[in-house]
């Protein structure tokens, strides 16, 4: 074995020994990479706080037994995975960094994931493209730095598009098992990952019929249909409510989906990231129209139907099921980011002149960083200093008065384990404007903290609770965070509202 391995080596057998040299060097390519995404990720990881629904995430983890498996199945079964891996996480700590960690888990091992897929797919120089891509892009640094389900929803789309590959080109039972159970539970992260399975099953009309593997096709159906059946029956039984803000589709929607794939946001820096991004895309059409007039690249021609169809299938659902019930939304639409990310990696890689390929690709790395730099910096709500603020000024005998039962969710499930959050604690009230009982709770309290949370300048519900407040309490101080407003208010002697 080893004068084998000699030989392939040897001056006299050119081919072993660049095949060696070219898998040495992809290993280091791959192992810098994926340095660098782990680096990328770590970064100022603790640094911001939560926001709403990293609370939740928190919150719905640290629940009783009982009262926590209640939650996933009647209340909160989207993303029932990722808190069921939380909860003894959790054990380990629940500041920021922390709880964050679990997402980076997943979001680092994505990296090499795409490597192999995209290597499988369309060659090794492709796979390296696409790892780099995915190590730098801000949207996946930026779910692997949330206390949310989205990085394993990625992960778990990686993991079961390669799986699906393999089955297709070598079937096998076993690797139906296997493909099987991987798309099933992906959407135990996501209920979007549902059509997941669905927008590879589209790609199979790219397949010659007698080359299907029907039987273990369908044996991977009825595994999915069942291993997935109770997360459709939530889907059917819990309350949509949680999703009742999502807007009727629109252009400017579309074009959030694809900023939020490229830059993860941004004005200047994402739409120049996002433009960029869909020139590589157009590379990538132009080559998969140019197979469909090659009738023997048969399988070369599935390859690339089904990249674009785990890009395009599930928005195009979105928008058909938006028509009865608005479900498009960017952030949910995650599961496209490896297809996004595998397409802009072929149109690098298929661009003619090495001169341009590498200003292309420099361009969008030094974009892609720009981008991650303003995703950094960007603090989408600070309840950690508004909570904290509290905690250091607001007395046992005083009120707290929450616009927005949301608010008041947030607010008083942060407290629970922030520093000093646990000692006695001021009585917390729900402001609702338009009953008014929220008067009778407070007229003992000679100190007032009232909390705005998505309450605008033009806000009639809070304007009308500051109105009546001023009535009798004279307004003493107005402390402003990131997505949360702080007035204070006192008056001298206690006169009921």
């Amino acid at each position: 074995m080893l004068s084998n391995a000699a030989d392939k080596a040897s001056p006299g057998n050119c081919e072993g020994a660049c095949d060696i040299s070219s898998h040495r060097s992809s290993s280091l390519w791959i192992w810098a990479i994926v340095a660098v995404g782990a680096a990328l990720r770590l970064v100022a990881l603790g640094h911001k706080s939560f926001w709403l629904d990293e609370i939740a995430s928190v919150a719905i983890a640290r629940r009783a037994a009982p009262v926590f498996w209640h939650i996933l199945w009647y209340d909160e079964g989207n993303m029932m995975l990722y808190y069921a891996l939380l909860r003894p996480w959790g054990h380990l700590g629940y500041g920021e960094g922390m709880v964050r960690t679990l997402s980076v888990v997943p979001g680092v091992l994505s990296i090499p994931l795409m490597y192999v897929l995209g290597k499988r797919l369309f060659g090794a120089k492709t796979g390296i493209v696409s790892a780099l891509l995915l190590a730098l892009n801000p949207c996946a640094i930026g779910a692997s730095q949330e206390a949310r389900a989205y990085s394993f929803l990625v992960l778990a789309v990686l993991l079961s598009t390669y799986l699906f590959v393999l089955l297709i080109e070598r079937p096998s039972y076993k690797l139906t098992w296997g493909y099987a159970i991987v798309a099933g539970m992906t959407c135990y992260f996501h209920y979007f990952g549902v059509l997941v399975p669905v927008a590879q099953a589209v790609s199979l009309v790219a397949v010659p019929e007698n080359r299907r593997p029907w039987k273990p096709l369908l044996l991977a159906a009825a595994i999915i249909a069942v291993t997935a059946s109770p997360i459709v029956w939530q889907i059917h039984a819990q309350d949509i409510g949680h999703i009742s803000w999502v807007l009727p589709p629109s252009l400017l929607e579309l074009y959030h989906l694809g900023v939020f794939l490229a830059a993860s946001g941004g004005k200047a820096a994402g739409a120049a990231l996002l433009a960029l991004y869909l020139v590589m895309l157009g590379f990538f059409v132009a080559k998969f129209v140019a197979l469909g007039r090659e009738p023997k690249d048969e399988l070369r021609r599935w390859r690339y139907t089904l990249v674009a169809s785990a890009l395009v299938s599930p928005v195009v659902i979105t928008l058909l099921i938006s028509i009865v019930r608005p479900v498009f939304y960017h952030r949910f639409l995650i599961i496209c980011l490896p297809a996004w990310v595998l397409m802009a990696a072929v149109g690098i890689t298929h661009i003619r002149s090495r001169a341009w390929r590498r200003s292309t690709g420099a361009a969008i790395f030094a974009l892609s960083l720009v981008c991650t730099i303003i995703l950094y910096r960007h603090v989408t709500e600070d309840w950690r200093g508004a909570v904290s603020y509290l905690i250091a000024n607001a007395s046992p005998d005083d009120r707290v008065l929450y616009y927005q039962s949301v608010g008041q969710y947030a607010g008083e499930g942060y407290r629970d384990w922030l520093p000093g959050g646990n000692d006695a604690r001021p009585a917390v009230v729900a402001a609702d404007p338009a009953s008014m009982e929220w008067k009778s709770e407070i007229h003992h309290a000679r100190w007032v903290w009232l909390v705005l949370y998505r309450a605008g300048p033009n806000d009639s519900g809070s304007q009308t609770i500051e109105r009546q407040l001023d009535k009798k309490y004279q307004h003493c101080e107005e402390k402003k965070f990131r997505g949360v407003t702080v007035v204070k208010y006192s008056q001298g002697s206690v006169v009921p509202l």
